[in-house]
């Protein structure tokens, strides 16, 4: 868990919220946010009654209020008002659950205070990466029953149930079904179960869960939104997962969306980002304790599983030893699973040892190794359940990459022939992708075979 500043700690031990302490001082939320990270200080005329909220005298204010962040730009350290807004909070009331409930509703507006620029609104990368960046250094809100007058009806553990089968039953069409046509779905029951955010109460703990399986639908919705052809819809669902894993306390699974997220920008274009967001994910991911019941989660797999995206985003950017060093992470990660001993969670059902060889394929591919990369992904592929068309279609591509790369022109233009017409009967923005890069590719002049 992220630690708490002094003058967080503090604001803390006299009853105040960040909001409730900005309401006494007359001043914006933000700019609290913005004392506790170290970005700013208030101004002298501030001081004093920030001094008198928090029962120290003007030098105990001082010693809270500590040094400027080595972490923060020097523009911003001089007073430069370049910070955006407050996106990730350690607060949860019903201000932000309704927030929320909101913006996971299809068609939600952008939030307020971001541009639509690409690059910078709520659906740009760059919203997305000041968010992880929030995320990291923000602790998550303490736990607190979801009460109130407007919210008569009590949400139980029947309920949940419900929501808990509807996604595990989504998570297993999305291995047989494409995103063109099965993003609508998610949509509307991500929509469905946020607005049970905002029409219901129930316990912390309840209300924890609630939010972990918002964030889980986040993560599904934001797969299958880009796969579906809308790059922005799957930031968004991204980022709106990661706040819900966030206000439910649940750190692995905030790193996961992160991870995931890493990977939607790689595949988008946006490589050093990935990087960023990536390497963020797996900080977050070794800094959960020990012996806590969230450390549980953590298991090999999930570890394999974010270094192999942190690999992919490396091998992007053109990083070789970077991603090669990620990619053994991954595998020896992996390589330690004990069957049957550690329990992964139910989001990482997906990634099977084939899984893995199609993952290591890809990136010995994309690394100047094709010879061991099509070796993989060829035995992976051979046993893929033929359901799965959208993944064949996909690693039918990357397998044709890795004979292209070794002058093997003619098994690529067969490969090539047989993911067309697999492409056919399927809406995949992914598996078109990768077609159209393959076309590229198959028709750019051979260069020198690697070994």
């Amino acid at each position: 868990m992220p630690r708490l500043s002094a003058l967080a700690r503090r604001r803390r031990s006299r009853g105040h919220t960040q909001e409730s302490l900005a309401q006494r001082l007359g001043v914006d939320v933000s700019s609290v946010a913005r004392w506790e990270r170290g970005i700013s200080t208030p101004s002298p005329g501030v001081r004093r009654a920030l001094a008198g909220e928090l029962a120290v005298t003007l030098d105990g204010l001082a010693a809270l209020l500590g040094p400027p962040s080595a972490t923060v730009p020097p523009a911003a350290r001089q007073g430069v008002h370049q910070e955006h807004p407050v996106l990730i909070k350690d607060i949860w009331g019903a201000a932000e659950r309704d927030d929320l409930a909101v913006r996971l509703g299809a068609g939600a507006p952008p939030e307020p205070g971001t541009a639509p620029e690409p690059g910078g609104g709520e659906g740009g990368h760059g919203h997305a990466v000041e968010v992880v960046h929030q995320w990291l250094i923000t602790p998550p809100p303490p736990a607190h029953a979801h009460r109130s007058h407007g919210r008569p009806r009590r949400i139980g553990a029947t309920e949940l149930d419900g929501v808990r089968a509807r996604l595990r039953y989504l998570h297993r069409t999305d291995d047989t079904v494409a995103g063109g046509d099965l993003y609508p779905a998610v949509r509307d029951e991500l929509a469905r179960t946020a607005a049970l955010l905002r029409t219901t109460s129930s316990s912390a703990a309840t209300g924890r869960d609630l939010l972990r399986l918002l964030a889980e639908l986040c993560q599904l919705a934001g797969w299958s939104a880009a796969d579906a052809g809308d790059e922005g819809a799957g930031t968004r669902h991204h980022v709106h997962g990661i706040k819900a894993a966030h206000a439910a306390d649940a750190p692995v699974l905030a790193a996961q969306l992160v991870s995931s997220l890493g990977y939607h920008l790689a595949e988008h274009g946006h490589g050093r980002d990935a990087v960023t967001v990536t390497r963020s994910a797996l900080t977050r991911l070794d800094a959960v304790g020990h012996g806590s019941a969230e450390a549980a989660q953590a298991t090999p797999a999930v570890r394999a599983l974010l270094h192999a995206r942190t690999a992919w985003a490396h091998a992007v950017t053109g990083e070789r030893a970077l991603a090669d060093e990620a990619l053994r992470r991954a595998e020896d990660a992996y390589g330690a699973r004990r069957a049957g001993t550690d329990p992964d969670p139910a989001w990482a059902y997906w990634l099977t040892p084939d899984e893995m060889q199609i993952i290591a394929g890809r990136l010995d591919v994309a690394l100047g190794r094709p010879r061991r990369g099509g070796e993989r992904i060829g035995a992976a592929l051979a046993a893929c359940d033929p359901r799965r068309v959208r993944e064949t279609v996909l690693y039918t591509a990357w397998l044709a990459h890795s004979h292209l790369r070794r002058h093997d022109h003619g098994a690529a233009t067969e490969l090539a022939r047989q993911a067309r017409h697999l492409n056919g009967t399927i809406r995949s923005r992914y598996a078109d992708r990768a077609l159209t890069r393959l076309t590229h590719r198959l028709s750019t002049p051979p260069r020198s075979a690697p070994n």
